[in-house]
């Protein structure tokens, strides 16, 4: 159902969008520069609207993708952190476990038999 109305929705504001990009096919110019409007100082090469709508919205979309990096930059780094300090605690970890099952393979185990008496005379 989430399928059907999100094709619902992008379909039509897609081919809306294709209309506007095919209707506006004039070169323009875009002019950086305030203060003149008929003679600017600085201005780009003609292209098509399209174009420049285009451009408009992948540079955003870098603007946009290196402020999210940037606004990461410190859960990546206390993830790093942790990650390190996981990866030290499992070593250490093993290496406790071996040295256990070391200890249990040097010291025996009580016999089977030796229990019951044990138990008996305690009670």
């Amino acid at each position: 159902m989430k399928k059907l109305l999100s094709r619902l929705l992008w379909i039509p504001l897609f081919a809306i969008i294709v209309l506007f990009l095919v209707a506006n096919r004039q070169l323009v110019a875009v002019s950086l520069d305030p203060f003149n409007a008929t003679n600017p100082a600085v201005t780009t090469p003609a292209m098509f609207l399209w174009v420049w709508l285009i451009l408009i919205f992948f540079i955003g979309f870098a603007v946009g993708a290196f402020g999210m990096w940037v606004s990461g930059r410190q859960r990546r780094h206390q993830a790093r952190m942790e990650r390190r300090e996981l990866k030290t605690m499992r070593k250490e970890m093993a290496a406790l476990e071996k040295q256990r099952a070391e200890s249990e393979t040097a010291q025996p185990a009580p016999a089977d038999d030796a229990l019951p008496l044990l138990q008996s005379s305690s009670a």
